[in-house]
């Protein structure tokens, strides 16, 4: 016990004394807000490009929602978990860096593509670089601010990714109305279809990054430039993982697949309301993408920040689970601002709704990361993350859009229909999700108190 407390005592101000300074973590966690911003644009950029690219490439619903859903996510996932071991042992500042290069690459070089499986090999490269972002920023983040200000930064930086869908959907629809009226015409390639420069135009801007991820620092590099060991170990074995994973299993059941399923709901939404808007009230599709961007650049981020600061106001008064409290009232509350906007007689009354849905669909983008980062041992936390974000896109991005695509198909049969097949799985997904995380609540604290306090076997042996 006393040789635990002091090696504890004597890790600590080892652990400041390795931070950054205030303005060199802040710098970070821009860039990687950044970063986030353009994944999200990068991934989310088909939601609007499902006609042209329908009418172009002739596939149907169902495998629209295969390409930007469950391709990516099951690459994703796959991916995930061996580039989270090198998060948690290399330089996560060149990890992340090569991350941005290849789904930057990846989104542009999907413009080139004239055949349905050109578009699904780009997809597989967006989502193994995507990969590699969450767990590399989750992990980096932690380890630049002290806890006290953890989670406001995590926070800070999951406002991206909403920011990033209507920044995308802004920016698509734009490019989109801009060559619609004037097509590009490039040696060699000739006269490319206004949704193959819309891709180029949103991928190849991201490379900028790249510059700006040289300037973040690296907590574990030592003065001479090499990586340091981390304060438990360098590299935490896979069985001490697991283990950790089997003692907690309720915990992270509970949360990650209802997580997953309430993902599952955002994602049906966020991928074809463009479509109901389009369908339903006669809008093109760069009218969609703009008003739809406008709405989620303000609704969004309000909603992201309001449910962090909601989560730390109740964890400051107590409530340590208050994170999971409010991810339980998200599934709640979807399914009832969802159901007017999908069953709205004209746009005007969907709008409204559509502001306050956006608001919700993305309000745990921060509070997610949180609470892994809560019951993960701190070795552990970048392939924690990689599991949270696999399970959450294969559930969330794998089914979602596609089960949209098969409601309408071969149920409903009908492409008018599409705001029902949306509503269909909205409810069944959040009402998959909300008793999944009531559960947690029971082991959630016994869990973060593991987490904590875990030590490596060596040092428990110690």
């Amino acid at each position: 016990m006393t040789s635990t407390t002091t090696m504890k005592a004597t890790a600590m101000p080892c652990a400041a004394h390795l931070l950054p300074s205030r303005g060199r973590a802040n710098y970070a966690l821009c860039v990687l807000l950044l970063a986030y911003v353009f994944s999200i644009m990068d991934r989310q950029v088909l939601s609007l490009l499902v006609g042209p690219i329908q009418q172009s490439l002739h596939v149907n619903d169902t495998w629209m929602g295969m390409l930007h859903g469950f391709t990516f996510a099951a690459f994703y996932s796959l991916a995930g978990l061996p580039i989270a071991r090198l998060i948690d042992r290399g330089n996560r500042r060149m990890i992340i860096a090569t991350g941005i290069g290849l789904w930057c690459l990846a989104t542009a070089a999907s413009g080139l593509a004239t055949e349905f499986w050109h578009l699904l090999l780009a997809r597989v490269g967006v989502a193994v670089g995507e990969a590699v972002l969450l767990p590399g920023a989750v992990s980096l983040i932690s380890d630049l601010f002290v806890p006290e200000k953890r989670g406001r930064a995590l926070g800070v930086f999951g406002a991206g990714g909403p920011v990033g869908v209507g920044g995308g959907l802004l920016a698509t629809g734009l490019v989109l109305g801009y060559f619609s009226a004037h097509p590009l015409t490039l040696p060699l390639l000739g006269t490319l279809a206004p949704w193959q420069t819309t891709l180029m135009s949103i991928g190849l801007p991201g490379l900028f990054i790249l510059l700006l991820m040289l300037g973040v620092p690296e907590p574990r590099l030592r003065r001479s430039g090499r990586i340091a060991p981390a304060p438990a170990a360098s590299a935490v074995p896979l069985g001490d993982v697991v283990a950790f994973l089997r003692a907690n299993r309720h915990t992270f059941v509970a949360i990650i697949v209802g997580m997953g399923c309430y993902n599952a709901a955002v994602y049906a939404g966020g991928a074809w309301v463009p479509s109901y808007l389009v369908r339903e009230f006669g809008w093109s599709y760069a009218k969609a993408g703009t008003v739809m961007g406008l709405i989620m650049c303000v609704s969004s981020p309000l909603g992201v920040l309001g449910a962090s600061w909601l989560g730390e106001y109740w964890r400051r008064r107590g409530k340590s689970n208050g994170n999971l409290h409010v991810a339980i009232i998200a599934s709640i509350v979807l399914p009832l601002f969802a159901t007017p906007l999908l069953l709205a007689p004209n746009a005007t009354f969907a709008l409204p709704f559509l502001a306050l849905t956006a608001a919700v669909w993305v309000c745990l983008f921060g509070i997610g990361p949180a609470l892994i980062v809560e019951i993960a041992p701190a070795p552990m936390r970048g392939q924690f993350i990689a599991l949270f974000t696999g399970v959450l896109n294969l559930l969330g991005v794998g089914i979602g859009p596609v089960a949209v695509g098969l409601i309408t198909d071969y149920l409903l049969v009908d492409r008018a229909a599409i705001g029902y097949s949306i509503l269909i799985v909205t409810l069944i997904a959040c009402v998959l999700a909300c008793p999944l995380l009531l559960r947690a609540r029971h082991s959630f604290k016994l869990t973060a108190l593991r987490a904590r306090e875990w030590q490596p076997a060596s040092a428990a042996a110690t």
